[in-house]
């Protein structure tokens, strides 16, 4: 990384910036990690395909809703913790931070016929969240090849490192989330067969936040004109994402307690716009200080790839067991390059990405179990999960996959008002590094989302 300062008498720093290139893991960042809705689904680890009779099933199957023979008003609140402890050159530092989202609301409305069901619902939901933080710290020796072309006040012009045996700390963070508009409908074909279908609006806001201080702490640099003293970084970045996505599923009772959901999720089209911006300040000595920033807008079009869930489900009055699994090739994702585009520059580089999506990534299949078992004497029902979710690229620093481990309960608060409640609990171990922090940083999360949700049949 090369900046141009000119350090006469009266220093003048000149900085120019490029738009901000996206990557295949900006394409795969939307999606990964998914994790839909529901308070009782997702305390059943996700297990929701072959079950999805509540609100939920317009984002797990929309097949389920025409099991509900009564109007419903659903609600969802959910606080998500998110510690993460980094160790950076042998130091430290846990950062602590909590978001408290609504989640999602949806009326569902059963049609009167005269044979079988016609359920149609609408709402919001939320099915990803983009909250995350990480800060570090420490003494390094390993060079970030950062370093700087200084003309000095005899017009000598020559490039001097700045880039070891410094202090360097870095803070990110993002907030945010992807959420669904649903408009939602089921019919029984038979009366063991149900078919329904899902049409979303996704919308979604991603706001990252990004700083970084390298510090000469213990007077390495003190030759004029390389007598540095600090570097900063400061970028923000707002994503705003849109989509249009469709869903169909189906439900057969297979037996009189058994029964076996589909569902697909067609490739969707999905536009994002960036607005970001860039401020960075060296610091010398003697106090004298440069800083210059940069802003743009950036669009670009991504298509995800098929989405395939499967699940069967064994209800009994004693307790229900159910088991689900979600296959979706993330190789076949995609940048969308029109053709009258090529001259662009920038455009042509997705097409290098598409290769990188093709070689580098992966098809996962997630699997999901859970159970429940209803305590009627007290009104409550007890639940618990897990889900196994593969790491999408095919070689990777940190582990191949992590587990999310669930648990809840339901309290009938009278005949038409039900309460559930659930925590999701997800450690996670990772190493990442970046231009600025050579040398890696382990991470360990233990990420804990609890929900609320509270549902009205009337």
């Amino acid at each position: 990384m090369k900046s141009t300062l000119l350090k006469p008498l009266i220093p003048v720093f000149l900085f120019i910036s490029a738009l901000p290139a996206q990557t295949a893991w900006d394409a795969i960042h939307i999606f990964e990690g998914e994790t839909g809705f529901g308070t009782r689904a997702l305390s059943l680890g996700g297990a929701y395909t072959g079950l999805a009779n509540d609100f939920s099933a317009v984002y797990w199957n929309p097949a389920g809703l025409g099991q509900i023979d009564q109007a419903q008003f659903y609600s969802e609140l959910s606080h998500l913790k998110y510690p993460n402890n980094a160790t950076y050159m042998d130091q430290s530092i846990l950062d602590q931070r909590s978001y408290t989202r609504f989640r999602s609301f949806g009326l569902v409305s059963p049609v009167p016929v005269a044979r079988g069901s016609l359920v149609f619902a609408f709402g919001y939901n939320r099915i990803k969240d983009y909250d995350e933080n990480l800060l570090f710290s420490g003494f390094s020796s390993l060079s970030n090849q950062l370093e700087f072309e200084i003309t000095d006040a005899n017009d000598v012009t020559a490039t001097y490192p700045f880039d070891r045996n410094v202090f360097r700390q870095e803070e990110v963070s993002t907030e945010g989330g992807l959420g669904q508009w649903s408009l939602a409908g089921a019919v029984a074909v038979s009366p063991r067969f149900l078919i329904g279908t899902t049409l979303g609006l996704l919308t979604g806001k991603e706001l990252y936040h990004f700083t970084f201080l390298q510090e000469d702490d213990q007077n390495t640099y003190t030759t004029y004109p390389a007598d540095f003293s600090s570097y900063s970084v400061e970028q923000n970045l707002q994503s705003d994402i849109f989509g249009v996505t469709l869903k169909v599923g189906g439900l057969w009772t297979a037996a009189r307690w058994v029964q076996l959901g589909a569902a697909i999720t067609l490739p969707t089209r999905v536009e994002v716009h960036e607005t970001h911006s860039k401020n960075d300040e060296l610091i010398f000595d003697d106090g004298f200080t440069d800083a210059t920033e940069s802003s743009g807008e950036w669009t670009y079009r991504i298509r995800t790839p098929y989405v395939f869930d499967g699940g069967m489900a064994i209800r009994t009055p004693l307790f229900t067991v159910s088991t689900s699994v979600r296959y979706r090739d993330w190789s076949q994702t995609r940048f969308i390059v029109s053709g009258n585009r090529m001259d662009n520059q920038n455009y042509r580089d997705y097409l290098s990405e598409n290769t990188i999506l093709a070689t580098q990534y992966r098809p996962t299949t997630e699997l999901h179990a859970g159970g429940e078992v209803p305590l009627p004497f007290i009104g409550t029902t007890l639940r618990g999960g897990i889900a196994l979710i593969p790491n999408p690229l095919k070689t990777s620093s940190g582990p191949s996959e992590y587990r999310v481990y669930s648990g809840g309960a339901s309290f009938h608060l009278d005949p038409s008002i039900q309460l559930d409640i659930t925590a999701n609990v997800s450690p996670r171990k990772k190493t990442t590094s970046d231009q600025y922090t050579p040398g890696g940083t382990a991470e360990s999360v233990n990420r804990v989302l609890l929900q609320a949700g509270l549902s009205f049949r009337f």
